[in-house]
């Protein structure tokens, strides 16, 4: 593979940062969404997103309704440039089972097209099989092809539609 999935450092900040901007500047375009995958970097600062990433693994300071998360960036092997976010929560609610899932993923906008995408799934499997999640659930929106067709490669099965703030989720399990 040519991408691992790796614990935010202090010695990311600039690559996070960067990250950071380049989807700043994409979601002022669209509908104002937070960066997939990425916990709440699009809100804060490096260093309290650090901190936030250290909490939800470790369980700690969790605002009501979250469970436990590990937040991973992607790195390209060759050149160590972080090209996406991965997130896996540990355990499932009612309401993230519905409409969150164990997963949650983003590429950067200049990345894309290139295949990260399913290397990072496909670490992002192996990662939460670690943690004793079998049966992971993902969710995508409705009209976001690409990544229902990376799902898709997996052998998900489609489980319906939610509707949540006024987006349709393709609801799917990896087993």
């Amino acid at each position: 593979m040519e991408l691992e999935l790796i614990l935010p450092a202090q010695h990311h900040r600039e690559q996070v940062e960067d990250y950071k901007r380049k989807f700043i500047a994409e979601l002022s375009t669209i509908s104002g969404v937070g960066i997939h995958g990425a916990g709440s970097l699009s809100d804060m600062s490096f260093d309290e997103w650090l901190t936030e990433c250290e909490d939800h693994q470790a369980g700690r300071n969790l605002p009501e309704g979250f469970v436990p998360a590990t937040q991973f960036i992607a790195i390209r092997k060759s050149d160590n440039k972080v090209v996406g976010t991965f997130a896996i929560r540990h355990s499932l609610t009612p309401h993230l089972e519905r409409i969150g899932g164990h997963i949650g993923y983003s590429v950067a906008p200049d990345e894309r097209r290139k295949g990260y995408a399913t290397q990072m799934l496909q670490l992002g499997i192996d990662e939460c099989k670690k943690l004793g999640i079998h049966q992971i659930r993902i969710t995508c929106l409705k009209d976001n092809i690409a990544s229902a067709g990376v799902i898709k490669k997996f052998n998900a099965i489609h489980d319906g539609d939610a509707e949540f703030d006024g987006k349709v989720l393709d609801r799917y399990w990896i087993v």
